[in-house]
């Protein structure tokens, strides 16, 4: 199925849920910059470092 509402539900479940999740149990804070990569056919979510939040577009 294509469209707009059921893109926009697979990425609060694949994206946004598991981000605000991560925030609220401390992992993330403000200022940070989070990385999100694919693994695994697994979206993955970790804080940039100095090196890579360099090379990071705002």
């Amino acid at each position: 199925v294509y469209g707009a509402r059921p893109l926009k539900r697979v990425i609060q479940r694949r994206l946004q849920d598991p981000l605000a999740m991560a925030v609220l149990d401390g992992k993330f804070h403000e200022g940070d910059t989070v990385l999100v990569d694919a693994e695994k056919g697994e979206l993955v979510l970790r804080k940039a470092g100095a090196k890579e939040h360099a090379g990071v577009a705002s």
